[in-house]
Formats: structure tokens, C-alpha cells, sequence
């Protein structure tokens, strides 16, 4: 009788270190906190490959030439507020593609990004009309916290031969886009346009098993201390 006792002791006992061990596992398995970033593209394919669109927009209805949107100036929960927005297209001297938006006031394009949706995915075809380094800031919001990003000293296609570049940026979980600036470093007489905006979210990710884990292994432990204390 003794030796069931002791046997069915040392079988608990053993019970409660493996189901200890499987929730340890799990805890080390949890994803760990990222803080707040932003990853950056150039390959359009492989931005949009990250999650959904939401919305993608040009502004071809404006035509080949000058076309003057209201200031501001909304589209695809992107509010443009540069001082004076602007479209150009393959008809003016500015640029030989597409239309592209900028400011009338040559520099910087200003604009804001609806901060209801909670966007974490924000890109565009980019170019400018004479050669001058481009800094692009962005702004975010991540847990109540205002973030701002700054990528001084890009090169961007020439629009006058036909060229865009791609710019996509992608925040981290729980990190937001709020809005935007995009200027010539070198000043009036260089024009920054852009195009194709888009903003949307990365898909989301599955709950790791790690975290059922580490769940089983919690009620284990609870039913084992239970049974023992009977």
C-alpha cells in the first residue's frame, strides 16, 4: 500500500513538472513587444503584398494639365493640405507621366490620413521635376503617443523622362499613420509630386500556438493542485 502511495506520489509530482515545463515553454514562445517603427519599400508588389488595401487612389480625372483641387483636398481618407494642391500631368512641362499631385507653391506636399481607420500600411509612386534631395516625415500614433519619422536625402525619379519610384511604409502593430510631409530639400523651383496613394492595414497575424500552450499548461497546473489537495 505504501509503496502505491509513493508510486502515485512520484506520478503526480511528475505530471506537475511536465505540465510546468509546457507552460514555461509557452511563456518563452509568446511573441515579444515590438516597439515603435516603420519598415519601408520600394517594390510596390511587395507592399501591397503585406495586407489589405483600403484605398488606392490617382487623380487622372483631373487630365493632362493643371488641375486645382479644393484646399484641403480629400481622397481615399487622404487629406491633402499643402498651401496650394496642384495636379499636373503629361501636358505641362512638370512631368511627361501620369497626373501627379503636389504644391502649387512648388514644396512641401502636406497632407493628413484618417486617423479612424488606424491605417499601418501608407504608399505612393513618387517622383520630381528637377533633381533635389527629398525628405519624406511621417507621423504616427502608437498606444496614445505621437511618432514622428524623418528619411532625409532621397533621390526620386526624374517625372520630366516618365519616371515614378515607389515609396510604401509599413508600421508596427498597434502603430498608426496620421499624416505626412514630403519636400525638396533644396527648396522653391523643385517640384515633389506623387500618385497611386495608398493606404490600408497588414493582414493580421494568427495567435500562436505558443499561447494555447501556455493556456493548457495554467489549467493543468490548476486542476493537478487541486487533485492533490483531495
Amino acid at each position: 500500500m505504501k509503496n502505491k502511495l509513493i508510486a502515485g506520489f512520484n506520478e503526480s509530482k511528475a505530471m506537475r513538472k511536465s505540465v510546468l515545463l509546457m507552460a514555461v515553454l509557452g511563456v518563452f514562445s509568446l511573441p515579444s513587444q515590438s516597439f515603435a517603427s516603420v519598415s519601408t519599400y520600394t517594390d510596390q508588389s511587395a507592399f501591397i503584398s503585406q495586407g489589405v488595401i483600403a484605398f488606392d487612389s490617382n487623380f487622372k480625372d483631373f487630365g493632362t494639365y493643371y488641375g486645382f483641387p479644393a484646399n484641403p483636398f480629400t481622397r481615399g481618407d487622404v487629406t491633402y493640405t499643402s498651401t496650394q494642391n496642384l495636379t499636373v500631368g503629361s501636358s505641362t512641362p512638370y512631368t511627361t507621366t501620369e497626373p501627379l499631385i503636389g504644391n502649387k507653391d512648388w514644396t512641401p506636399i502636406t497632407g493628413t490620413i484618417a486617423v479612424a481607420a488606424k491605417y499601418n500600411m501608407f504608399g505612393f509612386n513618387i517622383g520630381s521635376y528637377k533633381a533635389s534631395p527629398i525628405s519624406i516625415t511621417l507621423n504616427t500614433i502608437a498606444n496614445n503617443t505621437a511618432n514622428s519619422y524623418t528619411y532625409s536625402g532621397l533621390t526620386f525619379a526624374d517625372v520630366e523622362a516618365g519616371l515614378l519610384d515607389y515609396k510604401g511604409f509599413i508600421a508596427t502593430p498597434g502603430e498608426y499613420f496620421t499624416g505626412f510631409i514630403i519636400s525638396a530639400d533644396n527648396g522653391t523651383g523643385y517640384f515633389p509630386a506623387i500618385t497611386n496613394v495608398a493606404v490600408g492595414n497588414v493582414a493580421p497575424v494568427p495567435v500562436p500556438a505558443a499561447v494555447w500552450l501556455f493556456a493548457s499548461g495554467l489549467l493543468g497546473l490548476g486542476a493537478l493542485r487541486k487533485k492533490t489537495q483531495a
